[in-house]
């Protein structure tokens, strides 16, 4: 009798132990393989943003792995290996990849976000995002966003973040101010900046010079480019002044 037992429980371990090594061949050969149809990306300001759509990602994602079949942990590849493939792309600021409770691979992605254009004197053409990094044009998309021209362009399409010097730091807050306005956000159209960082701004409207100056003290020369804009333009005539200075101390020069 107790050798029927022991027979059992030696029979019961046994199939146990052979059903964990079915189970986890199964498993591992579920993780080492993903079908492009088990892959889900998300991305984040895809209806603000249009430089990088679902087929980019996925292209990014089977780089190297074949058509439609995705071996993720093949060749020791693991998942931050597959976040860096995508953040590598021109236009990813940020990707995230994770497997949910399904099994699927999860991919987020989140796009660089591009506040102004820049256009060099030379043909030099780049973007800058919200982050002060300079990112190449696309052909897939142009976004509706200020545009830099002037002679002071050509240095900063050199740089890989507007950051690196002051002029060009004063030049991007600028930017970040007329982006957090949405009344200058639309108005102005072209911003000009000369090699001594003297700025020009030209609007959507008219003809006119803004000659603003350096960029300092710019809530002051907003408001009274704001009286120009409410007050002036509607009595005046949109078309009445070329020129309007308003760099000068407590002065609205129009000519």
């Amino acid at each position: 009798m107790k050798m029927r037992e022991t027979f059992f429980r030696i029979a019961g371990i046994l199939s146990a132990g052979f059903l964990l090594v079915i189970l986890a061949s199964a498993g591992a050969k579920r993780e080492a393989m993903y079908n492009a149809a088990d892959i889900i990306i998300e991305i984040e300001n895809a209806y603000e943003i249009f430089f990088v759509n679902e087929k980019d990602v996925m292209e990014l994602i089977l780089a190297g792995s074949g058509d439609t079949v995705l071996k993720p942990f093949d060749n020791g590849m693991r998942l931050n290996d597959i976040e860096k493939q995508i953040e590598d792309h021109d236009f990813v600021a940020q990707a995230e990849v994770f497997r949910d409770l399904n099994g699927h691979l999860v991919v987020k992605a989140r796009q660089n976000k591009p506040v102004a254009r820049l256009i060099g004197p030379l043909g030099e053409n780049a973007y800058v995002d919200e982050e002060g990094q300079i990112l190449p044009v696309s052909s897939k998309y142009t976004a509706r966003v200020p545009v830099v021209t002037g002679d002071y362009v050509s240095r900063i399409t050199q740089m890989e973040n507007i950051m690196e010097d002051e002029r060009s730091q004063a030049l991007f807050q600028l930017i970040e101010y007329l982006a957090s306005h949405p009344f200058w956000s639309i108005q102005i159209a072209t911003i000009d900046m000369d090699r001594k960082g003297y700025l020009n701004l030209y609007s959507q409207v008219g003809d006119q010079r803004l000659e603003f100056g350096s960029a300092t003290e710019m809530e002051k020369k907003f408001k009274k480019l704001e009286i120009f804009f409410k007050q002036i333009m509607p009595t005046k005539g949109w078309n009445t002044y070329s020129r309007v200075n308003v760099a000068y101390k407590d002065q609205i020069i129009c000519e």
